[in-house]
């Protein structure tokens, strides 16, 4: 069976797509179903290592490993559940169901969990293991009490998913495959339908072609469209056959008159005297009377076909028939060559004229030879009398000049050849460029005395034996001499080339040649000729400029140019290659400043160089050690096998920059903090891998100093949400999105208001009310704690004015202001505030400053300055946080405070532990022999309050009293205080 053209290319469109539909369903498929049973089962792993970890606690804090194993026992029955195991809080296995022991890949994903907390596994994680005699698993890992009693990690067997995946795309493609082949039915009855009547009419038009309009197609008349064009076909079939034969009937009248016509034109043709010819647009002789054929000494019948500008001479007969060809007329004489004879003078006419719609040319050509022969013996007779006169006086006149023009010539060319053959030879001599010459063949030939200097020879004489005895004693880079010497022989001029060259002593210059050939009066090269410059020193200048370019001046490590430049390097191998492994380590030193300022630039110059020579030891020959400025200092490692290799070499660089170093009399100790950028894979730019090891740096520097950090995308995330931070607060200073709480401080003994602590509010947009813990130290960092810091004295200070207007200075409006460490210590905090208490005319007493202990024994002399200054306007003083810092008595004496705020971590356990006890009453004996009053911050429990009365404590705050209350809650509070009073 033939199948018809319509349904192969049907059928091919139809594998096509559905092979496409096909393809896409099983990629779709696949990818919804490993996404939804990988989610499931990760959710069934985590509620089975939370329903262990929930169940399980006791056992696992009284480490029984014995029960704990008969707990284990019971879950690789459930289905998907590959193995379960329990470790300590120490990262050993206590129970597990692996027979007999704990695959190694298992325990080194234990090891690694660990290290990545710290030490500790403190969120459930999720990875992926393939572990060799188990296969691919889920590994879920649960930590229990947050890591600190411990974990539960179950193996969700994921070869469960690709069977069901495998399974589920089988059956699709069979169900899409039965689609296909009934598709592909329908086409075929479809097409058939089509083809049949289409392939007659086909072969109907074929006879059409060549005449024959017998026996047309019988199709069906069924009422559609190819019926309809079958029957079109026939009629427009029998009208064309009437048509052809009334032409041909045409036809045959028209060639009858043409031929009488042409007869009559013939017979004129034959009998004119003149030459006449028709020609083409093509300019060829299309016809020609026997009368032209004469004149050129041709048969008539030779002339048809050749070319007219031929026929009477190429160049006078050319603009003739262009001109003629544009519809011009023209009249002319010219000479015209005969066939086995002299060329002949003719006149000649020619006019275009259309025939058929075509431009043709006609021409009448006369001989008027006879007429042209007498004017010319004429002017011959006239011509020559006049140039025989001509001529003999000139021969006079010019040998005269000439005589005296050779006579004068031949003394100036002596008298310029003189001078210029002196002045080359001064500049010659005394040039300070290198000056020779070469013969044809490239050999020296002469030499100046500066170039026998350049290749350091005495004189011309003895560079030039030096160079006879050996032609390449001064070539350094024999292929570039070469190269040289071709370009001069192949005649060129060669300009600034520049090559490596060999002085006599055999030390390695640069120089650069100009030369050009020289050639005879011929134009025959005889030689060549040209200047030489020893341009070591710009060579020498140039590499010390691209070293400074792409290399730090202070530590002669690469900079961040070429440090990026080698990045996008490896970044590149690593594509080609998808076993090439490359890591970045970026680097801070800890502690640089302090070194720096206290024992100046010069020691901290030297520590940087010696960090960098320690860093070059530690690393690999084929690494990248560079420095960015300051003490940043990054890595390039290539081509590792293992991450292992990383963190050797990490721990290496940390240890070699722990070691002391001895400079300028001082050992100095330093250390380093570490961001490492593992997997690279995935990036396209060098910078954002810097970016990345940058914020694990930060990350190791937050974690404690002198550590490392590898980066992973929860930094990233948490670097952008903290930039978000930073914009929605700078957002919220300008536009003042904020809000003062005041919680009330009560008298122990009686319960009665003793003032207020205003603690501010961030009115987020999004979030909501945020408490200081969460922007504050985004405020310092970015410098918005001055300006939100201004503003909360402002809001404070309005509000005592407002509460002393009402319940007048004597009353318990006192309200306590914190302030960072950046707002204390900067200069103008004591004309601040004394702007607020000018403004709002409060009562000095009645607005407290509070600031942590560490801030002020942090910089303990300038905080004693500054200090006074704050005592001298009449504001009341407090050292917030007491008993966390390390606080010296002689300087706690010497500062002006006037009261002790104890800190909440002791309050909170000073009526069950008896440590934090005795501390509060330590700082409560304190306070009393300084003659200060002390708060006690954070008191939540009845049991706290009758503790604090016991030790004699006078002022508390915490929410066992209030939580902080707006400003009008505060007022009323306040209003039922005085009221009481």
């Amino acid at each position: 069976m033939k199948l018809s053209r319509l349904f192969k290319r049907t059928l091919v469109f139809m594998i096509l797509a559905f092979g496409l539909l096909a393809g896409a369903t099983s990629l779709y498929s696949s990818y919804t179903l490993r996404e939804r049973l990988t989610h499931e089962f990760e959710s069934k792993g985590l509620a089975i290592a939370g329903s262990i970890a929930s169940s399980s606690v006791d056992l696992l804090l009284s480490d029984d490993a014995a029960a704990i194993q008969s707990v284990m026992d019971q879950y690789p029955g459930i289905e998907g559940v590959r193995y379960a195991l329990v470790a300590s809080a120490r990262g050993e296995a206590l129970a597990h169901t692996f027979v007999p022991q704990v695959p190694e890949a298992v325990v080194a994903a234990l090891w690694d969990m660990r290290m990545r907390g710290g030490g500790r596994l403190r969120a459930p994680e999720i990875h992926d293991f393939d572990i060799p005699g188990l296969g691919p698993v889920i590994h879920v890992s649960y930590p229990v009490l947050a890591g600190e009693a411990g974990s539960v990690h179950i193996g969700m067997d994921r070869r469960i998913i690709d069977t069901a995946i495998r399974n589920a795309i089988i059956n699709l493609q069979v169900l899409t495959f039965g689609v296909f082949l009934l598709c592909v039915a329908a086409a075929y009855s479809y097409t058939d339908s089509i083809s049949r009547p289409l392939t007659a009419l086909a072969a109907y038009a074929r006879r059409v072609r060549g005449h024959d309009f017998s026996d047309p197609p019988d199709i069906p008349a069924r009422g559609d469209e190819v019926a309809e064009v079958a029957e079109a076909f026939r009629t427009t079939a029998q009208e064309l056959a009437g048509f052809i034969a009334e032409l041909e009937r045409r036809m045959g009248d028209a060639t009858a008159e043409s031929r009488d016509a042409l007869a009559t034109v013939s017979a004129i043709l034959r009998n004119m005297a003149d030459g006449l010819f028709l020609a083409g647009s093509h300019g060829r002789v299309i016809q020609a009377n026997p009368a032209l054929g004469a004149m050129l000494g041709r048969p008539a019948d030779s002339l048809t076909g050749l070319p007219v500008a031929t026929l009477l001479g190429a160049d006078p007969a050319r603009p003739l028939l262009d001109g003629t060809a544009r519809g011009e007329r023209s009249t002319a004489e010219l000479t015209v060559p005969r066939v086995g004879d002299a060329p002949f003078p003719a006149e000649i006419s020619l006019a275009a004229l259309d025939l058929g719609g075509t431009r043709h040319v006609v021409g009448i050509l006369r001989d008027v030879t006879a007429r042209r022969q007498a004017e010319q013996a004429l002017r011959d007779a006239r011509d020559a009398l006049e140039e025989r006169v001509r001529e003999r006086t000139e021969d006079l006149w010019r040998a005269n000049d000439k005589l005296s023009a050779e006579v004068a010539e031949r003394r100036t060319a002596e008298a310029a050849l003189r001078q210029a053959e002196a002045k080359f030879r001064g500049l010659f001599e005394n040039s300070m460029e290198g000056i020779f010459r070469l013969d044809a063949q490239g050999r020296y030939v002469e030499a100046n005395p500066a170039l026998a200097r350049i290749f350091g020879h005495p004189e011309p004489g003895a560079f030039l034996a030096a160079l006879a005895e050996d032609p390449d004693a001064t070539a350094a880079d024999p292929e570039r001499e070469a190269e040289f010497l071709a370009r001069l022989l192949a005649g060129d001029e060669v300009r600034g080339f520049e090559s490596r060259a060999r002085r006599r002593d055999g030390h390695e210059i640069w120089i650069s040649r100009n030369a050009r050939p020289v050639r005879d009066h011929t134009g025959t090269p005889i030689g060549h000729e040209g200047f030489l410059q020893d341009i070591t020193e710009r060579k020498e200048a140039e590499s010390r400029l691209m070293h400074q370019a792409f290399h730090d001046p202070l530590t002669g490590l690469p900079n961040r140019t070429l440090f990026l430049d080698h990045l996008r390097l490896a970044m590149e191998r690593a594509r080609r290659n998808p076993g090439y492994l490359f890591c970045v380590l970026y680097m801070d030193l800890d502690r640089f400043k302090i070194i720096n300022d206290s024992l100046g630039h010069s020691i901290g110059d030297e520590l940087l160089k010696h960090v960098a020579r320690q860093l070059e030891a530690s690393v690999r020959a084929m690494d990248t050690v560079a420095r960015f400025g300051g003490d940043e200092f990054a890595v390039l490692l290539e081509d590792f096998r293992h991450p292992r290799e990383v963190v050797a070499i990490a721990k290496r660089i940390l240890a070699a920059v722990r070691s002391p170093a001895s400079l300028g009399g001082y050992d100095v100790h330093t250390s380093a903090s570490i961001g490492i950028v593992l997997l690279t894979e995935h990036y396209t730019q060098a910078d954002l891998i810097l970016r990345d090891a940058d914020t694990a740096m930060y990350h190791a520097k937050a974690a404690g100093k002198s550590r490392f950090k590898v980066f992973n995308r929860r930094m990233h995330e948490q670097a952008v949400r903290q930039l978000r931070l930073e914009t929605d607060l700078a957002r919220s200073v300008r536009d003042k999105d904020f809000t003062l709480l005041f919680q009330p401080m009560r008298d122990v003994a009686t319960g009665a208001l003793a003032g207020f602590e205003a603690l501010v509010r961030w009115n987020h947009p999004e979030r909501g009310l945020l408490a200081p813990a969460e922007f504050i130290h985004v405020a310092e960092d970015t410098g918005l704690i001055f300006p939100l810091g201004d503003w909360v004295l402002d809001q404070a200070g309005a509000t005592i004015g407002a509460w002393e207007e009402r319940f007048g200075p004597q009353a318990p409006v006192c309200v306590s202001v914190n302030l960072s460490a950046k707002q204390f210590m900067q200069p103008g905090l004591a004309a601040r505030v004394e702007a607020v208490l000018r403004r709002t005319g409060i009562h000095p007493p009645n607005l407290c400053l509070e600031t942590s202990e560490s801030v002020l024994m942090d910089h303990a002399s300038a905080a004693i300055d500054m200090l006074r200054q704050l005592k001298a306007h009449g504001v009341t003083l407090a050292m917030d946080d007491f008993g966390t810092g390390y606080s010296s008595l002689s300087y706690l004496r010497q500062f002006p405070i006037d009261a002790l705020k104890i800190d909440r971590s002791f309050i909170s356990r000073c009526d069950t532990d008896d440590e934090a006890r005795v501390i509060v009453n330590s700082i409560l004996t304190l306070a009393g022999n300084l003659g200060i009053s002390a708060v006690a911050e954070g008191v939540d429990t009845q049991a706290q309050l009758e503790t604090l009365r016991r030790l004699g404590c006078t002022l508390a705050q915490g929410y066992l009293f209030s939580r902080p209350l707006p400003r009008a809650e505060a007022e009323a509070l306040l209003h039922q205080a005085c009221g009481q009073g």
